[in-house]
This record gives structure tokens, C-alpha cells and sequence, in this order.
């Protein structure tokens, strides 16, 4: 495996390994920057993946809002902040959420100009845009975005209690595993029916939605079983709401290659940190009769056989299953012959929605880290042009995060490459008045990309933050959790 490109670190452990052989050059789309490398490309994703969620879930107001209590808040400080010469900056008006709206326009209710970066009112949207529907897709995929985050930073990355640095990227995490927590609750009380299973607050029943939830809950079940996150207290309610689901989940057929993958993913994982061995099994097994479903469907359409690749590398990956990564590989033959290598589109779609391009990108992705050896290079170069032409070139990210040189940025982060392995081309700071999250919609007409919705929709969006994050993967995010 070949190393990362990255500046060198202080205070850190090696970099992060590859999922393959890393281009020294750009993608070779039409229009491509030539600096654009695969390296720029996975810090790149990083940022993106980190400020995707941040802004809001912490000061963006889209959603139900709490106050955590001063104490719960103080003893946090001291838990990560244990040297004098390290102390955490508790940011201004931060409004974290224990629910998340649907969606509402990404545009800033205030300048960001005439607020310090500290001060997260600065980063409010406008409420009178708001879908006030709670959807379980969009908090589920928020409290995954969370409990993989919570993961990263408490990477040795970022130090120890005791160290001179990382206070603030250690109480973040923190935070983020306290609101994935918080967020699972308000599911548990406000969400989850008599049957076990888990509605819109408007009533509407969304089974790939249930299953990124017991990915979730398994997720922050795991968290407070053990690490840095510990909580014996709430360990077994985690443990026990995750179990429940799946058991509510037991009947259910997946109705396509997406809701098969996310059912897998979720399987995968509730094994992975079920407190039970009968559990573990049941999860394993169950993962196991969806993938041989999956393996036969006959997925049609670029993104169904991306979501299928993702979930069958997953499912091979779980269960040690050779004939799923090759089933996968079929697939995902199909799919590479559909690319058009020269303007990074495929050829039979023109219209991409945010969770299109996260299926795409995750497939691809799952591909090219535990797919089938011969096809690793390929689905990697075919991420690297699919991502640049979509995320940078159609302007799907709406507006770019301060990366390195943000307020939040760790020490060990201020090390890593310059401006080109953050900002998108065709992307606008903050200050231009939008958030740091991606479009709703692009569409390439042959010739030109537009953005053809830029609503920002909280669970599309969190699901591509998800995928972003597994790229490389970074620091200490699990995208197979069977090893």
C-alpha cells in the first residue's frame, strides 16, 4: 500500500495508507486542474467531509435545537483539556441540534464578515426556507456523520488529555458523540412507532432510512461501549435500541440495490459491536441473505449498480466471502463502461441528485479499497475524474470550507497540503453567503454543467459527508468494520 501525499506532520503517527497506487497528476477530465491530483483529492474530501456536518449541526439553527447543561459542558473541558498550556475555546452562540430538518436554501442569514469565525451565529440560515419535517434519513445520517467523526478525532492525531495540543479537536469529538446521542434519544421519543420502526415526523415510513439508522445507532452503541467515549451507563440502551431495530427490520425485503446496501452496511456493523454473540450471528446472517439477493438482482442504472458494488464489497469484506467481491466486480464492469473518461460523466445519466453522486462515489470507493484486486486502479482513477467533475466542475459544492486555515483547524492539520487540496475550483468562501455544504442537484447537458437545485437536503447531504469521510479513509473512520 502506497502512502498518502501529505506535508509531514508533527507529533503524528504514519500517514494514512492508500487504497491503491496514488497519480502524480490530475484526472485528465476536460476542464480538470492539473494539480488535482489523487492526493488533493482525499484531503480535499476530508475538509469537505468535515465541514459538511459542522457548521451544521452546530450553528446553521436548521432543526430543534437544545442547551447543553454548563456542568455536562464543564466536565467535558476538563476530560480533554488537561494541560494549561492547551485550553478548548468554547465557541459563541452555538446552536446544536437533537433534530434536524429536512432541508431549507443554504444561503447565510447574516454576513459572515461582521462575525468573529468564533462566533457561530454568523453561520445561520434563513428559517422562513425551512422543511420543518424531521425525516429519519436526514438524522440518521447526521448521527453517522457524528459517530465517524467522533472516531477521527480522537485519532493520536490530535493528542492526549495531558498534551500541549488538540484540546479543541478532542472536546469536538466529544460534542459531536454527545449529539449523535442526544439525537438518537429525540429518534427513540419522537420517531419510532409501535412496530419498532422509525417514521418521518410527518408520518412517512422510509425503510432505507431505518436501515442508515441501526448503522448509526450500532455506530453509537460501540462508541459508548468502549474507547474514549465510554459511558457503561448509556452503553445498553444503545445497544438495546440498535438490537430492537434490526429485529423490527427482520421481515423486511430491500427494494433495491440501494436499500440493499445500506441494509448490508448496517448489518455489518451492528456484528461489529453487538454486546451479544447471538446478535452478532443474527446480523452476519441476515447481511449475508441480502447479499446473495443483491448479487442476482441484475442492478440497472449507474446508480444502483454503484450502491450494489458498495454493498457487496461490504458484504465480502464482513462475511470473508470471495463471490461477492466477484459478483461485485461484474458489476462494477458495467458500470466503468458506461464512463466517459473524457468529461468525468456517465454516459447514460445527465442528472445527478447529492445522494446520486454519494452512491457513486461510495461504490467506487469500496471498489477500489477492498474490491477485486485486478479493478482497483481503475474504479480509483474513475473516482478520481467523477469526483472533480461533479464536487469542483459542476459546482456542487456550494461553497468551500477554510480547511487548514479555519478557526477549528488542529495543529497536525495545519501541516497538511495547501489551498488546491481544500477548495474546489468554481467555489466561492463562505463569505460569499452561502454554507459549507453541497448542492441538491447538477445536470451536464453534453458540454456544460449547471446546478439545478442548490437546496441544501440534510439527509443526501450527510450521506455524501459519510462517503467522503471513508475515502482513504481518514484517521479513524470505519468503513468496514469487520476488520
Amino acid at each position: 500500500m502506497t502512502a498518502l501525499p501529505a506535508a509531514t506532520a508533527v507529533r503524528s503517527p504514519a500517514a494514512t495508507a492508500s487504497p491503491g497506487p496514488v497519480p502524480v497528476e490530475g484526472s485528465g477530465i476536460v476542464g480538470g486542474d492539473p494539480e488535482f491530483s489523487l492526493g488533493a483529492l482525499i484531503w480535499q474530501a476530508y475538509w469537505l467531509s468535515r465541514d459538511h456536518f459542522g457548521p451544521f449541526v452546530m450553528a446553521s439553527g436548521m432543526g430543534i435545537p437544545f442547551e447543553p447543561p454548563m456542568d455536562v459542558m464543564q466536565a467535558a473541558m476538563m476530560m480533554v483539556a488537561q494541560n494549561s498550556n492547551d485550553m478548548v475555546m468554547m465557541p459563541q452562540n452555538m446552536a446544536p441540534l437533537r433534530a434536524v430538518y429536512k432541508s431549507g436554501s443554504p444561503e447565510l442569514a447574516n454576513d459572515p464578515m461582521q462575525f468573529d469565525p468564533m462566533d457561530f451565529q454568523g453561520m445561520r440560515l434563513k428559517p422562513d426556507t425551512f422543511d420543518k419535517t424531521v425525516s429519519v434519513r436526514g438524522q440518521a445520517e447526521t448521527m453517522l456523520k457524528e459517530s465517524q467523526w467522533a472516531h477521527n478525532f480522537a485519532n493520536p492525531h490530535f493528542g492526549t488529555p495531558a498534551s500541549d495540543f488538540g484540546a479543541q479537536q478532542r472536546f469536538t469529538g466529544v460534542m459531536v458523540n454527545m449529539l449523535a446521542q442526544m439525537q438518537a434519544q429525540y429518534a427513540m421519543k419522537e420517531l419510532m412507532g409501535t412496530d419498532g420502526l422509525y417514521r418521518d415526523s410527518d408520518g412517512t415510513l422510509d425503510y432505507a432510512a431505518n436501515w442508515v439508522l441501526l448503522h448509526a445507532l450500532s455506530d453509537i452503541a460501540g462508541l459508548a461501549a468502549e474507547g474514549p467515549y465510554m459511558n457503561p451507563d448509556m452503553a445498553p440502551m444503545f445497544d438495546m435500541l440498535a438490537t430492537d431495530l434490526m429485529k423490527a427490520l427482520d421481515s423486511r425485503t430491500p427494494e433495491d440495490a440501494r436499500e440493499s446496501a445500506a441494509a448490508i452496511r448496517a448489518l455489518a456493523y451492528r456484528a461489529s459491536t453487538a454486546q451479544g454473540d447471538d446478535v452478532k450471528k443474527a446480523a452476519l446472517d441476515r447481511a449475508g441473505s441480502i447479499a446473495d439477493e443483491l448479487k442476482t438482482a441484475g442492478a440497472t442504472g449507474v446508480v444502483d449498480q454503484a450502491a450494489a458494488v458498495a454493498g457487496l464489497v461490504g458484504a465480502g469484506d464482513a462475511l470473508g466471502k470471495d463471490d461477492y467481491v466477484v459478483a461485485a466486480d461484474g458489476i462494477l464492469g458495467k458500470l466503468l463502461g458506461d464512463f466517459d473518461s473524457q468529461y468525468g460523466v456517465f454516459k447514460s445519466k445527465a442528472s445527478y441528485t447529492v445522494d446520486d453522486v454519494a452512491w457513486i462515489i461510495g461504490g467506487l470507493n469500496f471498489a477500489s479499497q477492498r474490491g477485486a484486486e485486478a479493478s482497483r486502479v481503475k474504479a480509483l482513477s474513475v473516482l478520481h475524474a467523477f469526483y472533480e467533475a461533479t464536487i469542483s466542475l459542476a459546482g456542487m459544492q456550494l461553497s468551500a470550507p477554510p480547511g487548514k486555515d479555519g478557526a477549528m483547524a488542529g495543529e497536525w492539520e495545519k501541516n497538511l497540503p495547501g489551498a488546491v487540496f481544500y477548495r474546489p475550483a468554481n467555489t466561492p468562501p463562505p463569505m460569499a453567503g452561502k454554507l459549507t455544504v453541497p448542492a441538491e442537484e447538477i445536470s451536464w447537458d453534453g458540454a456544460t454543467w449547471k446546478v439545478t437545485s442548490d437546496r441544501f437536503v440534510s439527509g443526501g447531504a450527510m450521506h455524501l459527508a459519510n462517503e467522503l469521510n471513508w475515502i482513504g479513509p481518514h484517521l479513524g473512520s470505519i468503513p468496514f468494520p469487520g476488520t
